[in-house]
């Protein structure tokens, strides 16, 4: 900046013009060199007016270098701004010009880039992370499902659409979350019912209804826990291949949480409660027990289950010591009395 450059200019002129009059009042002082009457007074002006220009022109030399530094930070950050736009605009291109990543994982990160909110961007390690695992849990969302993942986000936008309830209209992550675990049921099941009729096993009769109280009191009765949990098992034993297992694992674990978030809203998580169930029911065949008569069969039959179930015996995998806690002990140093007694 030119103006830059003229300040410095002046600023230099002025610190040597203000130490050679400072000079000359010192040797007139020590006799070395004296000044007359008019000479003296007119150095001690010029010293004084040439100090107040060279502290003015300081400071706006400061001021401008100040300007000047802000607008490189600005234009750098602008630089930036810019490059992590252009970096997730040509994500998906990136992506798939990828040499090392498979087309599974690449597939399966372009489709996890239309499932994450609008605010919220992965990198692209990160993303094939996240695609590898989808993988290896035999949850993939093959290009031909995807529309079904489109319909099915419309399904619940539809169902919701009439609702007053300021809670449904500020979903956050359910919005994305519910739709995904709905079609993830929907692959799990045309998973098992494929893998029947490939290996010529009776025709799959469907999964068994679900009953809402174990939800509703899920963590407070045993009796709900216990339900629940022959309830998942009847499932897993409907899984044929151990990828179908651990892909049930995982929707059990996500339909249960957000079973359970949406029931903790009470009345207010109806209209939501009711959203879900509905795709469940018309994507994954999944449907609740609404027969009261069947609802108290079912209710005694888990009580004679609990009744019989010897809650003293524990599997064989079953280690108070887990790995997690020998990480944590180590982590801050623990030592246990009892290991340190009997070492």
């Amino acid at each position: 900046m030119k103006a830059i450059v003229a300040l410095e200019e002046l600023v230099q002129v002025e610190e040597k013009r203000v130490l050679l009059l400072k000079r000359q009042l010192s040797e007139h002082e020590s006799g070395t060199n004296k000044l007359t009457i008019m000479a003296k007074a007119s150095t001690e002006t010029s010293l004084d007016e040439t100090t107040l220009l060279l502290e003015k022109h300081r400071v706006m030399l400061d001021e401008l270098l100040q300007q000047d530094i802000r607008k490189l930070e600005e234009e750098e950050l602008l630089k930036l701004a810019v490059e992590r736009k252009n970096y997730y605009q040509y994500q998906k291109v990136r992506l798939k010009r990828d040499k090392v990543a498979s087309n599974d994982q690449k597939l399966e990160a372009m489709l996890i880039i239309d499932e994450l909110p609008s605010e919220v961007q992965f990198e692209d390690s990160g993303l094939f992370d996240i695609a590898q695992k989808v993988i290896e849990l035999d949850l993939t969302v093959h290009e031909n499902l995807n529309k079904d993942l489109t319909k099915i986000r419309k399904d619940f936008e539809l169902l919701l659409k009439d609702t007053k309830n300021e809670m449904i209209h500020d979903l956050g992550m359910l919005s994305y979350r519910i739709p995904i675990v709905v079609l993830h049921f929907s692959v799990l099941l045309s998973n098992i019912k494929e893998n029947r009729l490939e290996e010529d096993l009776p025709e799959f009769s469907g999964f068994p209804k679900f009953e809402d109280w174990w939800i509703e009191e899920l963590w407070e009765t045993h009796q709900a826990y216990f339900g629940l949990y022959k309830w998942k098992s009847i499932i897993k034993n409907l899984c044929n291949t151990s990828s179908q297992r651990r892909a049930w694992e995982v929707v059990f674990a996500n339909w249960v949480f957000i079973k359970k978030l949406i029931n903790g809203k009470k009345e207010l998580g109806f209209d939501l409660n009711f959203a879900f169930d509905s795709l469940m029911r018309n994507y994954a065949e999944l449907e609740e027990e609404l027969s009261e008569v069947i609802l108290e069969t079912m209710e005694t039959i888990i009580q004679n289950l609990t009744d019989k179930e010897d809650f003293t015996s524990i599997t064989n995998a079953h280690s108070i010591i887990t790995p997690y806690l020998e990480y944590k002990r180590k982590k801050i140093g623990y030592i246990d009395v009892k290991s340190s007694t009997n070492g």
